[in-house]
């Protein structure tokens, strides 16, 4: 008898364990999911917003002003913090053309911008696979 309830309460414990698995399953995938359309969203805003003057790979070559604008992908950019960025894009750049978007850009527009800016820089770094 007690043999049995040990298996049963062995049972019930390991018959929960695939449906813990498939619940943070799910959370990541839809994390992963979010993740993607808020990407999506920020290269939109890039397109539309950004890409002039700091080009479509985000180095500052599109526009010929004085300073050139930021390469967003250099060493120098992505050591700011997300707070010091999402700063500059609110507030601009004082002495270069960089202007103030915070009256066009929401919070969470410039929030998706950051994050395509981040993903820029990890895009750019890395090596192109040789083909055999």
């Amino acid at each position: 008898m007690f043999s049995r309830a040990v298996l049963l309460c062995l049972f019930l414990v390991l018959s929960c364990l695939p449906v813990a698995d498939a619940g943070a399953a799910q959370q990541s995938s839809e994390k992963a999911l979010r993740e993607h359309y808020d990407l999506q969203e920020g290269k939109r805003l890039y397109g539309e917003y950004c890409r002039f003057c700091h080009g479509e790979q985000g180095k500052g070559h599109a526009f010929n002003v004085t300073p050139p604008p930021a390469d967003l992908t250099s060493p120098a950019v992505q050591r700011k913090s997300d707070i010091e960025l999402t700063q500059t894009i609110h507030e601009g750049e004082r002495g270069t053309a960089m202007g103030s978007w915070k009256w066009a850009l929401s919070k969470e527009e410039k929030q998706h911008i950051l994050l395509y800016i981040r993903w820029l820089a990890q895009s750019s770094q890395q090596v192109p696979a040789q083909s055999p």
